[in-house]
């Protein structure tokens, strides 16, 4: 059971790195995928299949996070 409220805090500690940084994120990567490990971008790739090649092979899948940014605000219509 610890072993997932490590994963589980591992996530919320990128996602709120990503989200506190997101802005600049998207300044350095525009349309790019982004992963974060442990506070920090690992790598970035526009093709995800590339990217997620890459990440499996050097980072525990379960604690990276990998997210899309843009300047572009997105809209979602419904």
């Amino acid at each position: 059971m610890s072993e997932i409220l490590v994963l589980f805090d591992e996530y919320d500690k990128n996602w709120s790195w990503f989200m506190e940084h997101y802005e600049e994120l998207a300044e350095r990567f525009d349309g790019e995928f982004v992963a974060i490990y442990q506070q920090r971008v690992v790598d970035h790739e526009k093709d995800i299949g590339s990217l997620m090649k890459r990440i499996r092979k050097k980072y525990p899948l379960g604690q990276v996070l990998v997210e899309f940014v843009s300047k572009e605000k997105l809209a979602f219509i419904i």
